[in-house]
């Protein structure tokens, strides 16, 4: 039995909620209310544009990709657009005959996304005219990635697979072993140079040599606990966060782990759950729990900082850090700014359409956001 859970804010309760409905299961936890705060952080929306229909039940791993100015997106109707990262006009459209269910990755001058029905889509990024497409194991639920010469796709079925630059040729597949139950998500891997790293549904992080797909190491981020094969859920969903030679990554019923990318040793563990990636800035590193807490930890030695529990079951997105605020938002349709060294509220502004962002970009003090229903924002922090 396979289940992957449809928010990634609350993907979980939803699953409890699909595998109780017929035997008067336990229901969703309301989300917490938001107290006041002293703002002294703001943020100003400059621009929204529709660029296309969202996911009503679900978040999909549709990630908004920044490049010379301008900011290209993928709904889950099929739209890929190309959007001026200024003014917010729509530079050019072209719609794809099915559903998108990942994207968007770029490879020099080309754009990735997969489809709904398990095909891996090359467009120009001047127009989005096709270049290629190829059918993949299964369902792509993670970011397609790509390095010289090669396009790296995980499918939801535990297959990561090599394809050439032109799609016509495999150049090394790898399979995992599933469990009975997993969520319905999948980590991004990372490509750096001639290693690639990929998280698991099985809670394992294996590096692989780009040439062959060789496996150079694996390491167990999170071991399977309980009888129940819910309670045995470790996946990794989250992408892994690669920075200075370290791999961050955060697993479901899991753990938060450094690991050193050379070798896979783990420098530190920290018993986390989350189905989000870790963000890393500074001298720390911060994650999301399944439950929306917010954490803090050293990057060097992984000791807790602070935390955060003023948004519990609210859906929290990814965190995005810079120097004056943390910015996070919730499935609510709210966006949080939040003090770096403390975790305080500092700040909070009520997007321009409902649901979590499915995705950002931040560029310096701008960021853009993918909403759940399809609506790119360009926000600031002041």
């Amino acid at each position: 039995m396979m289940v992957k859970g449809w928010l990634r804010g609350v993907g979980v309760v939803a699953a409890l909620v699909l595998l109780s409905a017929c035997s008067n299961g336990p229901s969703l936890p309301e989300p917490a209310e938001l107290g006041d705060i002293t703002e002294s952080q703001s943020m100003t929306s400059h621009w929204q544009v529709d660029v296309g229909k969202g996911a009503a039940q679900h978040a999909l791993p549709l990630q908004p990709l920044l490049y010379k100015g301008v900011v290209y997106t993928a709904a889950h109707s099929g739209e890929v657009s190309a959007v001026d990262a200024t003014t917010g006009k729509l530079l050019w459209q072209v719609a794809l005959p099915q559903q998108i269910s990942a994207g968007l990755g770029r490879v020099e001058d080309k754009l990735l996304v997969a489809t709904a029905n398990g095909e891996l889509h090359m467009l120009q990024i001047s127009d989005g005219s096709p270049v290629w497409s190829v059918a993949t194991s299964s369902e792509v639920l993670a970011v397609p990635q790509a390095s010289a010469g090669m396009v790296l796709v995980q499918a939801i079925d535990g297959r990561i697979t090599a394809y050439g630059q032109t799609g016509e040729t495999v150049l090394w597949s790898y399979a995992s072993d599933l469990p009975n139950l997993t969520l319905r998500g999948t980590s991004t891997p990372v490509v750096d140079g001639g290693v690639s790293y990929a998280g698991f549904a099985n809670g394992k992080l294996l590096a692989f040599d780009n040439q062959q797909g060789a496996v150079i190491w694996q390491q167990r981020i999170s071991a399977p606990q309980g009888r129940s094969d819910m309670e045995r859920l470790v996946d990794i969903d989250g992408p892994l966060q690669l920075v200075d030679g370290i791999l961050y990554v955060a697993g479901y019923q899991g753990n938060l782990t450094a690991v050193e990318a050379l070798t896979g040793k783990v420098l530190w563990q920290q018993s986390v759950s989350s189905y989000t990636a870790p963000s890393i800035y500074g001298g720390q590193v911060f994650v999301v729990t399944d439950k929306s807490s917010v954490m803090a930890y050293d990057r060097q030695a992984g000791t807790e900082l602070w935390r955060n529990d003023a948004f519990l079951h609210r859906g929290l997105s990814q965190i995005v850090a810079s120097d004056s605020a943390l910015m996070v938002l919730d499935s609510l349709g709210y966006a949080h700014l939040l003090d770096v060294a403390t975790g305080v509220a500092v700040g909070r502004y009520k997007l321009g359409h409902s649901g979590a962002g499915i995705g950002f970009v931040r560029h310096g003090d701008d960021v853009y956001v993918l909403g759940q229903d399809a609506s790119l924002s360009r926000l600031s922090l002041n």
